[in-house]
């Protein structure tokens, strides 16, 4: 499961569109890595397309008939997306949260290669985004590669195997969704400034890298933080340093997108 993300107007919706042949490229190309027989890629763009009048049973047999997919896939179609007590109703009369679900469902008839779902969480409740993220989970344990577009990160941590950020229709990252966030580091703060260029020097001499930041330092790890801080509690003794804060830091989602968007426009 890909999370496609940047933010509004970076080009996530038209890569979408490209992706679905909606839209014709003036360079580049799409490949789909389809099995032989098999649907290659279904898609939900923006708004579900579903018939609003009609029953959900309704809807799901007319987007059969249309894809090919046999009669069996409905009900196992509905238990996968969760909307067997609601088949005979109307979509009309349903929450925002399980007309997402029955349009997921429309797209999973066929059983696509690729599943394309852009901005699936609009306009839903926490409620409705948890029951939704699930959704996609087992969307992608069933083999299905899947590809959700938002502007949204936290929403989709927990979910997400990959990443691909873009900025002005450029790809800043992509790659391992955990590994976007970054290492953990270490702050460390003195007695006062002096003290902290010390410390810095002597942690230098001991091949620790120490980045100041306005009123204190910030050291990465790749491995250990906890074998790095007693370390640093060494050094900082044998110097005569008195420290005022060690302590963990785990950078957030949403400080590495703007990480890396601020980096790309300076």
């Amino acid at each position: 499961m890909t999370a496609l993300v940047g933010l509004n107007g970076a080009g996530k919706s038209t890569t979408m569109r490209v992706m679905t042949g909606l839209i014709k490229p003036t360079e580049g190309s799409v490949k789909v890595a389809a099995g032989d027989g098999e649907r290659a890629l279904s898609a939900m763009i923006e708004t579900p397309g579903l018939f609003t009048g009609m029953s959900v049973r309704r809807n799901l047999d007319i987007h059969r008939v249309l894809t090919g997919a046999p009669a069996a896939q409905i009900d196992e179609i509905a238990e996968l997306v969760q909307v067997q007590d609601v088949m005979g109703k109307r979509v009309g009369t349903l929450s925002q949260g399980y007309r997402q679900r029955v349009a997921i469902g429309v797209a999973l008839l066929g059983s696509p290669a690729v599943l394309l779902l852009d901005e699936p969480t609009n306009a839903l409740d926490p409620d409705a985004i948890l029951q939704l993220r699930q959704l996609i989970r087992r969307v992608a344990e069933r083999d299905t590669a899947v590809v959700v577009s938002t502007h949204q990160l936290r929403e989709l941590e927990g979910t997400a195997d990959a990443l691909t950020l873009i900025h002005d229709g450029q790809v800043l990252y992509d790659g391992p969704f955990d590994d976007f966030v970054g290492s953990p580091s270490l702050r460390i703060r003195a007695m006062d400034d002096a003290a902290t260029g010390g410390l810095a020097a002597a942690l230098e001499a001991e091949g620790i890298r120490a980045d100041r930041t306005p009123d204190a330092l910030r050291v990465t790890t790749d491995g250990s933080a906890d074998l790095l801080a007693t370390q640093i509690f060494d050094i900082a003794a044998q110097s005569g340093v008195k420290l005022v804060e060690l302590s963990h830091v785990t950078p957030t989602l949403e400080e590495a997108f703007h990480a890396a968007i601020s980096g790309a426009s300076s």
